[in-house]
């Protein structure tokens, strides 16, 4: 096997403590009813589990090769076990994130209209979207434009995010995340997905660490967007699939 890239490692580390504590919040009964594991296996990983992180070093470089593949095999396994607890909430969520984003794609589109009206450079996609009548199928398509438009927004903020505030595993993983939007970008892929939501995250992450910087202002950060959890959803993001690992359901900031 080979070793995971530098960024997956540090999110390897980052993502294993958290995996247990979304463990422990869902329950060992709830996993045990969920995850097609038996009793005695989910028992005997989370005990397993919970060892490992207690003598796991916290640099990477500490760790010998042939460790990462059962690192992996614990943060897949884990993965696997708070994705089958939460699967209904996914379905939930993912339709609730479309009908709460909508309205402000609507006024992101007819914003951008407007300003195209006012240039003389008129997109009739954009003004067919405005007219269309409002179908589930039309308002992914209208959230989707919306996020087109904000990702040309954020992306030069972005550059400039600094990371000289965040720990170790935390400044690797968005240094990396960086460097990856800037190559994407480049060279656009076909599915924008990915990218969108790790621009969005580490835009919403500069906001957060703005925030941080002012004791006045601290406490209206909301819980869920506190900054390991938004760095946990850009190595989920970028890392998901060089690891291996399931549509994780660790509660991650949306955005």
């Amino acid at each position: 096997m080979d070793v995971p890239s530098g960024g997956a490692q540090h999110y390897i580390l980052m993502l294993m403590p958290r995996l247990l504590r979304e463990i422990e919040e869902l329950g060992l009964p709830h996993i045990i009813r969920t995850s097609g594991f038996s009793e005695r296996e989910v028992t005997t990983l989370y005990f397993e589990f919970v060892s490992i992180k207690r003598v796991l070093p916290s640099n990477p470089d500490r760790i010998a090769p042939e460790i990462w593949e059962h690192l992996l095999y614990c943060v897949q396994v884990m993965s696997a076990m708070v994705s089958a607890a939460s699967l209904d909430d996914l379905v939930q969520a993912r339709e609730q994130a479309v009908q709460k984003f909508l309205p402000h794609a609507r006024r992101a589109i007819e914003a951008e209209y407007r300003d195209q009206c006012r240039e003389g450079t008129v997109d009739l996609r954009l003004a067919g979207m405005l007219r269309d009548e409002a179908s589930p199928e039309h308002s992914r398509d209208l959230c989707m434009e919306a996020i087109r438009l904000e990702r040309e927004q954020r992306l030069e903020s972005v550059r400039t995010l600094s990371t000289s505030s965040l720990g170790n595993h935390s400044a690797h993983i968005v240094e990396a995340a960086k460097a990856w939007v800037v190559r994407e970008n480049a060279d656009p892929p076909e599915d924008f997905s990915v990218m969108d939501l790790v621009i969005r995250l580490l835009d919403l992450l500069k906001l957060v660490l703005a925030i941080e910087g002012d004791n006045s202002a601290r406490a209206e950060i909301p819980a869920d967007f506190s900054v390991d959890k938004i760095v946990l959803g850009i190595g989920n993001a970028l890392y998901r699939k060089e690891l291996g690992l399931q549509s994780s359901m660790v509660k991650f900031p949306h955005p």
